[in-house]
């Protein structure tokens, strides 16, 4: 990092010097900025945009103008194409000057990088971010650099809540209700979790756009979790190391696990099934036109079931036209389900979204399964259902993480600028961007669920459900 006197030193240069940075251009002009589809996967896509410079800096990035340049284009796309043309109550354009002084003072793509992001997440907008070109190439092919493991804080635990089942932690062994010890040399003990429950949000955080969870009792763990993340925090683009997790099981002595990470390829899916009791459970890791005739078969193959049970836990979103497909599959007769709120010029503007009905919906009682993870058009379907169907939230409070991104706007070096140029409001006026949607009932996981293999939410949905099917019955 940079230290106090060359911050001083950097000030004399930039007041001395000519930065009088041009505007890049107004809205019309930015229209011609090249960009690239905000959801992938997408074609032409060269190995250099997977390149990670940790302790140089590229032709791009070469001189403190060049920086400046890019700094100011990442800068201005959000100040034009934002929804909120108030940008949240942020003072956007003291932001730019703020961060001036990192990016002159950079001398490596990634702390280049680390300091666009970091003046982007002052707007604590949920999808407005800037990428690296590691990160544009991923999330383009649906990938995750990731060991494919599930955090969450239980009772002053970090516990693994889940396993991905092709991932170098299912080879490994690691198991749902492991308790997280260690990860190298970095303790996450109780006292550590503890310690962690009133930790504030600040810049240094790798997500400092997340909402505080809907419901007071889970504010605490959601702390926890920060801290743990804060913990780990690496630079942008480092490139993969090998992590030693130590685990404690139950009955068992402390095991070690090593795990490289690697990159985990989650393209749309959907699974079906129907308990012994009739009701009904359909998952979807994402939302995505790519599979919307298998989400289509299989809502056939549950048609005749007494309910249903949306599974949406761990789903961060998608594409916005798959969210207004499902959710036509569920209403009796032409809703307007939100408000989508859009900027023009120095003004919003609002539109009322109207959806119809499919032709044969599925009109029986339903659950929606959610969690911190459900992000996005995850969001934007539980509300929906929530208000336009009663249909009952199950699990945990989900993101808060309701905007649209349209593009992402292609910086010079491959990385990109993604904007969030669409806002939503429910149909009963709720503000969904920053404010979680609180389950009906609470159901988090425990760790007695956990190492019993048993689904907490998922078998509260369905007795919900159950309890609501003999109520219709006895009340007809």
């Amino acid at each position: 990092m940079v230290g106090p006197r060359t911050y001083g030193a950097l000030a004399r240069v930039l007041r001395a010097s000519s930065f009088a940075l041009t505007l890049i251009a107004a809205s019309s002009a930015l229209a011609s900025l090249p960009a690239r589809p905000a959801g992938g996967p997408a074609a032409g896509l060269s190995e250099h945009t997977a390149r990670s410079l940790q302790h140089e800096l590229s032709a791009e990035f070469a001189t403190a103008d060049l920086r400046l340049e890019v700094q100011q284009r990442a800068w201005q796309i959000v100040a034009d194409r934002h929804y909120d043309p108030g940008f949240n109550g942020v003072d956007w354009q003291a932001v730019r000057e703020k961060y001036r002084l990192p990016v002159i003072a950079a001398k490596s793509d990634a702390e280049m990088y680390l300091a666009l992001k970091s003046m982007v997440r002052e707007l604590k907008d949920s999808h407005t971010r800037v990428v690296t070109p590691r990160e544009s190439a991923d999330h383009r092919r649906f990938a995750t650099l990731a060991s494919g493991i599930s955090l969450s804080v239980i009772d002053d635990q970090l516990l693994v809540i889940d396993v991905d089942p092709d991932s170098p932690a299912a080879r490994a062994d690691v198991r749902k209700g492991d308790v997280v010890v260690a990860i190298d040399n970095r303790q996450f003990d109780a006292a550590f979790l503890r310690s962690a429950r009133d930790l504030p949000l600040t810049g240094a955080d790798v997500t400092s756009s997340e909402a505080e969870p809907a419901r007071q009792d889970e504010v605490s763990r959601f702390a926890q979790l920060r801290a743990v993340r804060r913990a780990l925090q690496r630079m942008p683009d480092a490139l993969p190391r090998a992590q030693l997790l130590t685990l404690q099981r139950d009955g068992e002595d402390q095991v070690t696990v090593t795990l490289m990470p690697e990159p985990l390829v989650r393209p749309p899916a959907v699974t079906a099934h129907v308990s012994d009791t009739g009701i009904a459970v359909l998952k979807l890791n994402r939302f995505s036109v790519r599979n919307r005739n298998d989400v289509e078969q299989a809502l056939r193959r549950v048609a005749d079931a007494r309910a249903l049970v949306l599974d949406l836990r761990g789903n961060g979103g998608g594409d916005y036209s798959q969210f207004m497909w499902l959710v036509r599959q569920f209403l009796p007769e032409p809703r307007v389900v939100l408000t989508q709120l859009f900027r023009r010029g120095d003004e919003q503007s609002a539109r009322e979204l109207r959806i119809t009905p499919a032709e044969t919906p599925f009109l029986k009682p339903l659950a929606v399964l959610t969690d911190r993870r459900s992000g996005s058009a995850s969001e934007l379907t539980a509300t929906a259902l929530l208000e336009q169907r009663d249909a009952l939230i199950v699990g945990e409070s989900t993101c808060g993480c309701v905007v649209a991104v349209r593009s992402e706007y292609v910086l010079p070096g491959a990385g990109g600028v993604r904007v969030s140029e669409t806002g939503f409001r429910s149909a009963q006026g709720r503000r969904m961007e920053g404010e979680p949607l609180a389950p009906t009932i609470y159901a988090p996981p425990t760790l007695a669920h956990l190492r019993a293999g048993r689904d907490r939410a998922l078998e509260t949905a369905e007795k919900a459900l159950l309890d609501r099917l003999l109520l219709d019955t006895a009340v007809q």
